[in-house]
């Protein structure tokens, strides 16, 4: 189920210029539109809409977070395998590899990296990650229903 705008929606496009799959659209001024078939419910939209307008899949009204305030995806080196499914999934290209500080010698481990300055946790790379080598805490979005129940422990 998707995310939805309610009619309190100020038009100000902040929910589609942050939408990492396009899916958004209006025009500024006037209500806008979550395309159900392409919301693939991050949340985004929802924590940087300046008037707290949306909601998110559970009908239930997202309040705006401080970008300074939205926390970061965090890798677990320990449990990283160097897949990268992370870094395809990343739909802001926030995550790269990198060599692994844990492995010395022949310089071939690589491990998952995240730029905080550019992660919305959109929380994506939680649900790529089948080792829950990658997380983030404090996430604003509901998504923890759907992850693993391992990353309830960190």
């Amino acid at each position: 189920m998707a995310y939805f705008i309610t009619d309190t929606c100020i038009g100000c496009t902040v929910c589609e210029l942050k939408c990492p799959v396009d899916t958004i659209s209006g025009k500024s001024k006037e209500l806008y539109v979550i395309h159900p078939e392409g919301c693939i419910d991050c949340g985004v939209c929802a924590i940087y809409c300046p008037v707290s307008c949306i909601q998110d899949q559970y009908g239930n009204l997202v309040t705006r977070i401080k970008p300074s305030q939205i926390p970061k995806a965090k890798v677990i080196v320990d449990d990283c395998t160097g897949c990268e499914f992370c870094v395809d999934i990343c739909p802001f290209d926030c995550i790269y590899m990198k060599e692994d500080p844990t492995h010395t010698g022949a310089g071939h481990y690589r491990v998952a990296e995240v730029v905080a300055e550019e992660c919305v946790a959109c929380r994506l790379c939680e649900i790529v990650c089948d080792k829950d080598a990658i997380i983030v805490p404090n996430a604003p979005t509901h998504r923890a229903a759907m992850l693993p129940s391992q990353l309830e422990k960190h």
